[in-house]
């Protein structure tokens, strides 16, 4: 039973609880507003109506105290002057008799109750300078009362001065009626805009909902609309900018799949051509079927070849792991620029005559670099690479400049060049500006961005301006360092 209970609770939405509040505080802010508007004029009324009797008990005072015989004939004159007011008055001895009755006073007035409760109040006072309100059934009365010392008397009289609060009833219930016709519009009115508010929150939070449920199901280009300057209006600003990053990864994440799937087919093409092309020849001269010495030499350097191909590819890839888990040491030390540009260009010396480019060497003998130099070399061949993969025809230009804090080596191109595509994407993982061409020349997509990271490791920079049909230059800036500071072949694992 306590869980069917609980399987049929209620549960309010957003939109229910803030028209609730809304209401509820409405109506607390109402309640007391119109309970203290009440009583104020309540006690208005009193307050009032207590003064005139205050003055009128001044004046029946002076005309007491100066009557050195019975004051009745005096009290009887200026009650004439109180018929039209309804004021009656009292007057009773320091032992409660009644000295002085005003003949007009109305007859439940003049009952021995109501006397009697008057004695009481002199008995058991002993100094009277206050007032009073008694409420009767019929209609409320002041009743302000004071002590008196007459010449005629040889003992004090008390004076109580009457007076009911004539139409104060009728004014209180004409008042409790306007109170209820304006607490019934306020209300509706409160009801109109509390709905109007809550509706308008309640919309921005289920467009929100919408928009996360959206990007739940992949749907990234979801954005939740921003009409709202408070808050909420913040809060799906800052969520539009989480969609737009999210969008921004699912995107890069999508690319960086679909290179990762062309990246794993070139690699196992890649491993498995030559592998099988080294299985193919050992199978060969294992079952003597190549017996010139000529034919095996030949075929030997195939096997070199595949060899050292695969070395290279292998290399790369471990080369990239190393540089993202962050375990490459660097053996920094200052070398000649001059003997790295030669070196590079002895390497790569065949694949230059081969597609009959010229190789230029800009550097001053006396120019040196401070880095690893079989990092710096790796960096160096890579860009050259790059550009003899690109270059048709033309030259391919090594710079070293030497700045106040800095060696900056350039290597620039006459080859295709690259659209603005091209460069935002050219130091990607796996990114291959012309994969038809990479196939042939078995490239991997790699060798950009283990330059760029090898380049950063160094704590330095590298650029790219590129027109298409026009070339490209690449520009790697690495800091110096002053030679007083590092001793020749030292080495910093960074």
């Amino acid at each position: 039973m306590p869980g069917a209970r609980r399987r049929f609770r209620y549960r309010f939405t957003f939109f229910q609880r803030q028209f609730l509040s809304h209401l509820i505080v409405s109506l607390l802010i109402l309640s007391l507003l119109s309970a203290g508007f009440i009583y104020f004029m309540e006690k208005q009324f009193y307050k009032q109506k207590t003064e005139e009797l205050s003055s009128i008990a001044r004046a029946i005072v002076r005309l007491v105290a100066k009557e050195e015989e019975d004051p009745a004939v005096s009290l009887q004159t200026y009650r004439g002057l109180l018929s039209e007011r309804k004021v009656s008055f009292i007057l009773l001895d320091k032992y409660g008799e009644l000295v002085y009755r005003d003949p007009r006073m109305p007859k439940a007035l003049s009952g021995r109750p109501f006397l009697d409760r008057l004695r009481g109040r002199v008995l058991g006072t002993k100094e009277i300078t206050s007032f009073t309100i008694v409420r009767n059934t019929d209609q409320p009365l002041v009743i302000y009362y004071k002590s008196i010392k007459p010449k005629s008397q040889k003992g004090d009289l008390q004076l109580f001065v009457i007076s009911p609060l004539q139409g104060i009833q009728a004014t209180l219930v004409t008042l409790d009626q306007a109170l209820i016709y304006i607490i019934a519009f306020v209300f509706l009115l409160a009801v109109a805009v509390s709905w109007l508010i809550s509706r308008n929150m309640s919309r921005s939070i289920r467009s929100l909902r919408l928009t996360t449920r959206q990007l739940a199901s992949g749907i990234y280009s979801a954005r939740s609309p921003v009409n709202r300057s408070d808050e909420l209006g913040e809060l799906a600003r800052d969520f539009n900018s989480m969609a737009d990053q999210l969008e921004q990864s699912a995107e890069k994440l999508k690319q960086f799949e679909t290179r990762r799937r062309h990246f794993i087919t070139d690699v196992t093409h890649e491993l498995r051509t030559p592998l099988t092309s080294i299985r193919g020849i050992i199978e060969g001269l294992k079952n003597g079927f190549v017996h010139k010495p000529e034919e095996q030499l030949k075929y030997y350097g195939i096997i070199e070849k595949e060899t050292f191909r695969l070395i290279r590819l292998i290399n790369e890839l471990l080369d990239m792991e190393k540089i993202e888990s962050g375990l490459i040491t660097l053996h920094k030390k200052t070398s000649p620029l001059i003997e790295l540009f030669e070196f590079v260009s002895e390497t790569l010396d065949v694949l230059i005559e081969e597609k009959r480019l010229h190789l230029v060497i800009e550097c001053q003998p006396e120019l040196r670099v401070y880095g690893d130099y079989d990092r710096l070399t790796q960096i160096v061949i890579n860009l050259v690479k790059n550009s003899i993969q690109f270059t048709d025809y033309g030259t391919i230009r090594l710079t070293g400049i030497e700045t106040e804090d800095a060696t900056m080596i350039t290597v620039a191109d006459t080859g295709r060049g690259m659209s603005t595509e091209e460069l935002a994407l050219i130091w990607e993982r796996f990114y291959k500006a012309d994969p038809s061409r990479s196939k042939t020349n078995s490239e991997t997509g790699l060798g950009l961005s283990i330059v760029k990271q090898l380049v950063e490791a160094h704590d330095g920079s590298i650029e790219v301006n590129s027109t298409a049909g026009l070339g490209s230059t690449f520009t790697v800036t690495l800091p110096k360092r002053a030679p007083s500071v590092e001793p020749e072949g030292g080495n910093a694992a960074t």
